[in-house]
């Protein structure tokens, strides 16, 4: 279930919030601070109403890189005072002002740490992908909860930056709201519940672990013993015990300030998605900056047709295709929009091409090209440095893609994105026993198992089970 909100700032004026709430949206964020000194004109009333509504509420801090990240870190502390049932601060971060990468991670990090020692609440961080593959494709923040901006039509976002799923989704920026005028951002919560996997729900595993609060192991697998645990919690927490992770559970659970130890927050998400907001917000010369639309939870009722992917160098005109979901959520048509010619980048497409026959990419050529026929052979690095988002490019795109299997794509994709490759840990049966849930995928793997093993194998181990 993902459940859906909105983000604001002082672009959209007045919002009734008795309105939007009864529209069904489960969370709201507002923009709070920009820099050292800017106060968005909106956010006490934002910040006072969401509350008066019931609305789960949050808070984001627009990123100056320039500016010095304690005195933002101090800006953002001394307007938005978090409460119970609050969502963690939110980073927003997606312009480097011209400063180094390095002094630019510097600066996030400085911020991230401060937040989080004065909230005792580890921070989403909120991004676009054309931004994070530009400054690098930085792993360091992948414990944070995610919130990324990504405008498509895939059933995923391109996820980036080591993180292996998002927290949050904002998947358009002209969403239809009750009680917004106007266009407005609209997330998707990617809820932990019963079935679900990845570092959000080993998050919440190590939260709850964290209160005394037992989920099992910490395996990142959302099964009957985490369940069972987020009820207790749920329980002790005055919540509504359905075991499942909404926004409301999700923003008690992560606030660590009467829980012993720290925050004990690892294994988040990571990044949040900004919208690609450019020309930023005019944050010089001392003069108080205009606001910029940040990224923010919204709820929505009317679900527009998702815009094109936010892009540094957007092609006017560029066709929507429909692109079929691959391993991790990459698609090759945004691996072209987004190639920065890094080394990594590269390699992986060189590796890719290795992997594709040559009838096939004489096939691709010919499509790309869009000619009848052709004998020149193509290189993919050239594909990616010269596409220019023409209709005939994206078709070609998305037919190659058809081509390649599975295996293929997860592969291309830790190398497109430079993720060491996953060791998966040991399993002794034993523990497969003790925790069995019934689990489909534990079905299957015991299935399979006991393929593995001659008739005489499974009769001695059926003896010694049954101590005959």
């Amino acid at each position: 279930m993902d459940v859906r909100g909105i983000d604001v700032s002082d672009y959209q004026g007045q919002v009734n919030w008795k309105a939007v709430a009864s529209s069904g949206i489960g969370y709201g964020v507002t923009k709070a601070t920009e820099g050292a000194t800017f106060v968005a004109e909106t956010f006490s009333r934002n910040w006072s109403e969401m509350r008066s509504v019931g609305i789960v509420r949050g808070a984001y801090h627009f990123f100056r890189p320039r500016t010095d990240a304690v005195a933002q870190a101090q800006n953002f502390l001394n307007v938005v005072k978090l409460e119970t049932g609050d969502f963690p601060a939110v980073l927003d971060i997606e312009t480097t002002d011209n400063v180094s990468t390095d002094s630019l991670l510097a600066g996030m990090q400085t911020w991230l740490d401060i937040v989080e020692a004065a909230t005792k609440r580890r921070p989403i961080v909120y991004t676009y992908p054309g931004f994070w593959e530009r400054i690098g494709n930085p792993l360091r923040f992948a414990d944070y909860p995610l919130w990324i901006a990504h405008y498509t039509n895939d059933p995923e976002p391109w996820i980036t930056g080591g993180w292996d799923t998002w927290t949050l989704w904002q998947y358009t920026d002209r969403g239809s709201v009750n009680g917004v005028v106007g266009g407005v951002d609209v997330n998707r919560y990617n809820q932990p519940q019963t079935g679900k996997v990845g570092s959000p729900v080993k998050l919440v595993q190590r939260q709850l672990k964290d209160r005394g609060i037992d989920p099992g192991i910490i395996d990142g697998v959302f099964g009957r013993n985490t369940k069972t645990a987020v009820e207790t919690f749920q329980k002790q927490a005055g919540l509504t015990a359905t075991g499942e992770v909404d926004p409301r559970t999700w923003a008690h659970l992560l606030d660590q300030s009467g829980v012993t130890g720290g925050t004990g927050s690892t294994g988040g998400t990571g990044s949040t998605g900004g919208t690609g907001s450019t020309g930023g917000t005019g944050n010089t010369g001392g003069v108080t900056p205009p606001p910029v639309n940040p990224p923010i939870f919204t709820p929505i009722i009317t679900d527009p047709a998702p815009g094109n992917t936010p892009n540094p160098s957007p092609t006017p005109g560029t066709p929507v295709v429909s692109v079929p979901e691959t391993a991790m959520g990459i698609s090759l048509i945004d691996v072209t929009k987004y190639y920065q010619n890094l080394t990594h980048q590269i390699q992986a497409l060189d590796w890719l091409q290795e992997q594709v026959s040559a009838t096939v990419l004489l096939d691709f050529a010919r499509r790309w090209r869009n000619v009848a026929s052709t004998t020149d052979p193509i290189r993919l690095v050239n594909v990616a440095r010269f596409y220019q988002g023409l209709a005939s490019q994206n078709q070609a795109l998305v037919w190659l893609q058809s081509q390649l299997s599975s295996a293929t794509m997860t592969e291309f994709t830790r190398r497109w994105r430079d993720i060491a490759p996953v060791v998966t840990p040991s399993l002794k049966l034993v523990d497969a026993a003790k925790y069995y849930q019934g689990m489909p995928q534990q079905q299957q793997a015991f299935d399979w198992l006991q393929r593995q093993l001659s008739s005489a194998q499974v009769a001695e181990f059926a003896r010694i089970w049954r101590n005959q």
